[in-house]
């Protein structure tokens, strides 16, 4: 993940900066897509550290902390994203306002029902729905980490833009999936419990 983020900021968004055209439509922009920018980063550095079973049992006020940081920057990185879309001027722009609609949508509900679990003391339903956030969150790469292959680069824009609502169901299914895996990995039918299957011992800290 850290390759694949490295990888899209020195070939696909350092790039975009050379373009006269790209510059003057960020620049346009700017007031929206700088605070954009800033909080879409912190979710993205932020959100892994909410998977270390180690610091949220050493450290509960940090892990408190980092979520609050993310899940802050979610609420403002996403709609920002949604209202970009309103102002942009390029061609067939109805494909990106759909595809990024349903993008910043899923963000934003992915992240709330986290909160909304956590505040509920539904541990582990707060952490499968904190990685299916962070699975979103990282959508963003995951639709420019192609870019390298010039297949990829064909597809034009209501191509991309299918390509994102693609990744992001995506985000929201593979999640799903491994979680089923790990609980049949470590359930027999003599005993399997569902209670306890489900619920992380170290996901007894609560959110504030």
């Amino acid at each position: 993940m850290g390759l694949a983020t490295i990888s899209v900021t020195f070939y696909s968004e350092i790039p975009l900066l050379s373009q006269t055209q790209e510059r003057a439509q960020l620049h346009a922009l700017r007031w929206i897509l700088i605070p954009h920018a800033f909080a879409g980063l912190l979710a993205l550095l932020s959100g892994p550290f909410q998977f270390s079973n180690r610091l949220r049992r050493r450290r509960r006020d940090i892990h408190r902390l980092l979520g609050r940081l993310y899940v802050g920057a979610v609420l403002v990185a996403a709609p920002l994203a949604i209202l970009s879309t309103a102002y942009g001027r390029y061609p067939k722009l109805t494909y990106f306002k759909i595809a990024i609609g349903i993008q910043g949508t899923a963000w934003i509900i992915t992240t709330v029902v986290a909160v909304v679990a956590a505040f509920g003391r539904h541990f582990a339903l707060h952490r499968e729905w904190m990685i299916r956030s962070y699975a979103v969150t990282f959508t963003f790469i995951a639709t420019r980490v192609l870019q390298p292959i010039p297949a990829w680069n064909h597809l034009g824009r209501a191509g991309f833009a299918t390509a994102i609502v693609c990744i992001t169901f995506l985000a929201l299914l593979i999640p799903q999936v491994a979680q089923f895996l790990r609980r049949l990995a470590y359930c027999t039918p003599s005993t399997h419990n569902p209670s306890s299957a489900e619920i992380d011992p170290s996901e007894t800290a609560t959110y504030e």
